[in-house]
């Protein structure tokens, strides 16, 4: 090309004079061009298993089969700092440089702590780690000071499905820069079922439409950021009043129940692209020859034959965590590994004992229970997205450029306007809201079903930065008598009563709502301040089905979620500084009805 120019020139000596301008700007010209050697990154979508990987291929044909059988285990690791000697790191990382694990799923932990975690994790590893979190309303979820968003429901009480898309682009941007790549989430549960004890403000509604929608929404949020977002609990965990990390849920729905409600929001999403599907715990006793034993995630009728087959599902199927008495109730650790996979799952997420899990399935390799090309076929998707990820260039994450992600400014500020635009008004008697006088003599009583003793602090704050008179009174589980009637005694000479309450799904508890103590006090609460005229407002943060069992209060409020956004919303409601606009996205029985709620203050 310079040849070239410079006999062009020849003849002009001004020109010629310029041909190094000229040529710089060619050759610059030519950088910016694509690279034909280095084809663009695919999107994320099932259709990238059916394209060739060099270094996804190569590094299968070199693994061995006891590593090949590795890569399909997803051990837990808390996201805190541990020493070199820590027994639960040891254990992880002898796991790991053994090559008896592919993934890591983090719990609780910090944030620098995590990214650091993630690192010495993967300077152990031959092959890079997938590293894994549940962070269904944002990085929060698990990891302290990053971005915590409202919960599903409150998302889709705004019917603004852009929220659920941004919720789901922020939280994939704050994880990858702590070194994880796959998402445990949206839940495309329908909560059909009030008491469900587990889902509940979980799932975006009881609507397959709006659950469509919405998680289809966070989906597409958190895979156009590079992340690996998971819908979950297939075949659908809303109508069931039992908890799967404490018993197995039985579910007597036939197919045509399944087609018609729980699996559209899935289909929707398998069609959209979702890359990773979790089976849940739950038994189909229908579609499994009657066995009311078997949960879905052993079963090949439901992993293979419903999710594959029918609906097409060809990327990364996970287990729900394997330690969770759904699944423990009945099978042995190494049984149910091996069941889990040959019902055509390709990561057994926490096993309670992985060296036992990963021998039991190495045996049924070896004896031919399992073929090894079926277990290829599995460890090969793990190591394309792990290419897709380019974990095999960088698998370290910068510490230094954490602070410039997690956590900031703009992402609480959207955490904010969802909590503003979701919180839901169902019922205003005597237009009660908003509170505009500051000098009101307002009692806030505190119910929670947690032993935190912070819970309810940030709304406390909130109201004092607005009113100047609040009292307030905390009872949970280790409030007495005392406790409990002096709260009554105060709550009668108020001039409003606001009871905030925290009752929501939390894992292990089998149960949902007030305990036996707070219950008999809300209810004595109600009776008694109707009698006294004293106006009475209920916030459930947490659970919209708060409501069911007691008379009504003069204003019901769902907040959905005890978040640090939302708790800031409903004191912002309450004192009028914004207007309701939330749709409730569940029926509450004999209450309300999907899409109730107030919009604006008259």
């Amino acid at each position: 090309m310079v040849r070239y120019l410079w006999l062009k020139l020849q003849p002009n000596t001004r020109m010629r004079r310029r041909l190094p301008l000229i040529v710089a700007l060619v050759c610059s010209s030519l950088a910016a061009q694509p690279t034909p050697d280095l084809p663009t990154k695919p999107p994320l979508t099932p259709d990238i298993f059916a394209l060739r990987w060099q270094w996804a291929d190569s590094a299968l044909a070199q693994l061995s089969l006891e590593e090949k059988v590795g890569q399909v285990f997803c051990v837990q690791s808390y996201a805190r700092y541990k020493s070199d000697d820590d027994d639960a790191f040891v254990k992880n990382s002898e796991l790991i440089r053994q090559g008896k694990v592919g993934g890591v799923m983090f719990a609780r932990g910090d944030v620098y702590e995590a990214a650091m975690l993630a690192n010495r994790y993967q300077r152990v590893a031959k092959i890079p780690l997938l590293i894994s979190a549940d962070m269904e309303w944002g990085v929060s979820m698990r990891i302290d000071r990053s971005t915590e968003f409202p919960c599903a429901m409150a998302i889709a009480a705004t019917r603004n499905p852009n929220y659920a898309f941004k919720v789901g682009e922020i939280t994939a941007k704050e994880a990858l820069a702590l070194g994880i790549h796959q998402n445990y989430a949206p839940t495309l549960d329908l909560n059909n079922n009030p008491y469900n004890p587990i889902i509940n403000s979980r799932a975006f509604s009881e609507d397959p439409s709006l659950v469509a929608t919405m998680a289809s929404a966070f989906i597409n949020g958190a895979q156009k950021a590079g992340m690996i977002a998971t819908a979950k609990h297939f075949p659908g965990h809303g109508d069931t009043d039992t908890d799967s990390h404490k018993d197995l849920p039985v579910l007597n729905f036939d197919k045509s129940r399944l087609q018609n409600l729980e699996l559209k929001p899935f289909k929707r999403a398998i069609e959209g692209g979702v890359m990773s599907v979790m089976v849940g715990h739950l038994a189909l006793p229908k579609l499994n020859d009657g066995s009311y034993i078997l949960p879905a995630s052993l079963s090949p009728a439901i992993a293979t034959d419903i999710l594959k087959s029918e609906l097409g599902f060809k990327g990364l199927t996970v287990t729900d965590g394997m330690g969770m008495r759904g699944v423990r109730k009945h099978f042995s650790t190494g049984e149910a590994a091996v069941r889990a996979f040959l019902a055509g799952n390709d990561v057994i997420l926490l096993p309670p004992d992985s060296d036992e899990a990963h021998y039991a399935l190495l045996e049924a390799v070896r004896n031919g229970v399992v073929s090894e090309d079926r277990l290829n076929e599995s460890v090969r998707k793990l190591l394309v997205l792990k290419e897709w990820l380019g974990l095999h260039r960088h698998r370290f994450v910068s510490l230094d450029s954490v602070s410039a992600i997690v956590g900031i400014k703009p992402h609480k500020e959207l955490a904010q306007e969802i909590a503003d635009r979701s919180i839901t008004l169902l019922s205003n008697r005597n237009d009660l809201l908003p509170l505009r006088d500051d000098s009101i003599k307002l009692v806030n009583i505190s119910l929670q079903n947690s032993a935190a003793c912070d819970v309810g602090k940030i709304f406390h704050e909130e109201l004092q930065k607005r009113f100047r008179n609040v009292i307030r009174y905390q009872l949970g589980a280790h409030s007495n008598k005392m406790n409990y009637d002096a709260a009554l005694f105060s709550a009668e000479r108020a001039e409003v009563v606001v009871v905030s309450s925290y009752a929501d799904s939390r894992a292990w508890q089998g149960k949902l709502g007030l305990d036996r103590e707070q219950d008999r006090f809300l209810k004595k609460l109600v009776e008694r301040l109707k009698k006294s005229g004293v106006p009475l407002a209920l916030v459930s943060f947490g659970t919209p089905y708060l409501i069911m069992g007691y008379d009504d209060p003069d204003a019901y409020v769902c907040a959905y979620s005890a978040g640090l956004a939302s708790e800031t919303a409903v004191a912002k409601l309450l004192k009028g500084e914004i207007q309701p606009s939330g749709k409730l996205p569940v029926t509450i029985p004999n209450r309300y009805k999907f899409g109730d709620g107030i919009v604006g203050w008259k």
